[in-house]
């Protein structure tokens, strides 16, 4: 009788325990499901006509390499505590591969979980978008440049606020000098007469990031071109740190401590970090917002979830629903059984 409490007791609280994993999870689809249509996230000109702050001075925030994870969100919902924002541009690589479930997390984690007011602008990196086509076995997952552009916009990208030019620019490595070109044409067409021109790419120099996948291509050609034309500030990511430079009079930021910092780079510049820039008529300040080293078992656990589990079951959101169900009822009924039997083996007054 004893052998048979104990096994009623374990089916109980095992069962009960994933009842509520899987009602969890339900809820977690839930919101995947109920991601909104027309989130502010991307480089679409209907965007930039929600665009807050009249005049100046603005704020905006730039953040980059978050790959997802919840050091960014940490961080992001942090600078949110710092003041009002006109926009946020994310340098690169804010998912970890290119991977359509990466993609569809992270649409799920800003819509859901930091729902930004203002628009959030995106820079293409290397982890965002499966430029070798080797990254991503499954063709079905894999994010493709058309595919990036069907998510968010285009990758290239431009817009004028309050007299001050904004370029988001693409490297894409199978067309290094792509980028110079389209920099070339907007500034040569919006730079004249331009306030403050700032400009962002994913790859930084040379003298910052040495790796296969950078530093950033025909470098000399493009300083020459933002030098001409006196661009402001230049923002990059790629490389997992902080790191300020200044070149013939344009401020180089690399703004890449987003998400996870690497053991091998220099201990200089290794924080988590987001940088809030002020915008005034003759004035820009930054101010960098940090995060001491954290680990969220939750955010992990459950962006394995999502990008393991809900592949396999897509649309069929009632299959968790259910499992749900049947968990709870059979872990009641096991708790029911448990307390019979205790009952039963109470002694009898005589």
């Amino acid at each position: 009788m004893k052998r048979w409490a104990i096994l009623w007791m374990i089916s109980a609280v095992f069962s009960l325990f994933l009842a509520g994993l899987f009602g969890w999870v339900s809820m977690l689809h839930h919101d995947y499901e109920n991601i909104p249509s027309e989130y502010l996230i991307g480089n679409k000109v209907a965007h930039t006509k929600v665009l807050k702050g009249e005049g100046f001075p603005f704020s905006f925030l730039v953040i980059g390499d978050t790959e997802g994870s919840e050091r960014g969100e940490f961080l992001i919902k942090k600078a949110l505590e710092h003041g009002k924002f006109s926009f946020m541009v994310i340098v690169g690589d804010f998912v970890k591969k290119p991977d359509i479930w990466e993609h569809r997390y992270f649409l799920k984690e800003m819509s859901t979980e930091i729902k930004p007011s203002f628009p959030v602008f995106l820079v293409p990196g290397n982890h965002d978008i499966d430029y070798t086509s080797v990254k991503i076995n499954d063709r079905a997952r894999k994010v493709t440049p058309e595919v990036f552009d069907s998510l968010y916009g285009a990758r290239n990208f431009d817009f004028t606020f309050n007299h001050c030019l904004f370029i988001l620019s693409e490297v894409d490595p199978k067309n290094p000098n792509g980028y110079l070109n389209y920099l070339q044409e907007v500034l040569s067409k919006k730079g004249k007469g331009s306030k403050h021109i700032f400009v962002f790419i994913h790859y930084p120099p040379k003298e910052v990031e040495k790796e296969p996948e950078g530093p950033l291509p025909n470098e000399d050609e493009f300083f020459s071109l933002v030098e001409a034309y006196r661009v402001k500030t230049c923002f990059f990511g790629h490389y997992h740190g902080y790191w300020r430079g200044e070149r013939n009079g344009v401020n180089l930021i690399v703004i890449g401590g987003g998400g996870r910092l690497k053991k091998r780079q220099p201990e200089w510049g290794k924080f988590h970090h987001i940088l809030k820039v002020d915008v005034d008529e003759h004035i820009i300040k930054e101010n960098l917002i940090t995060l001491k080293e954290s680990f969220a078992f939750e955010d992990s656990f459950e962006k394995r979830v999502f990008t393991q589990v809900f592949p396999i079951v897509q649309d069929k959101g009632w299959i968790l629903y259910a499992g749900t169900i049947i968990f709870l009822s059979w872990g009641i009924c096991s708790f029911i059984f448990f307390t019979i039997i205790l009952r039963n083996k109470k002694p009898k007054k005589e």
